[in-house]
């Protein structure tokens, strides 16, 4: 989109989203929310990036295989649960991310 007031309210909406969103996944255990909640504002914030500054900028943001930086982030997640503990909401929530933004630019590049 080519709106000026659109990329200005963005770019201060969007860290916020971010912050938001890890807040959320980071606290998921001692209040409401966790890995998916948090997971969905971090995607959504990546899919209002994407729709604001263009799908080519939003996809040099994010790697462009989700799928193996997913299956990499649960390994390591895994791994990390195991041997520290309290370490499952962020993979989970970074996995709900990179889903909600595949979905997206999976049905942006269907149209």
């Amino acid at each position: 989109m080519e709106s000026p007031i659109l990329r200005t309210i963005a770019r201060y909406v969007i860290p916020l989203m971010q912050v938001y969103g890890l807040y959320i996944t980071f606290n998921g255990h001692i209040a409401p929310g966790g890995g998916f909640a948090g997971g969905m504002v971090l995607g959504v914030g990546l899919v209002l990036y994407s729709l604001v500054f263009g799908l080519d900028e939003g996809q040099k943001r994010v790697p462009h295989d989700l799928a193996k930086v997913g299956g990499i982030t649960l390994i390591i997640t895994i791994i990390l649960e195991l041997a520290i503990g309290n370490v499952f909401e962020i993979g989970i929530g970074v996995i709900v991310a990179l889903v909600a933004l595949s979905i997206f630019s999976t049905l942006v590049e269907e149209v």
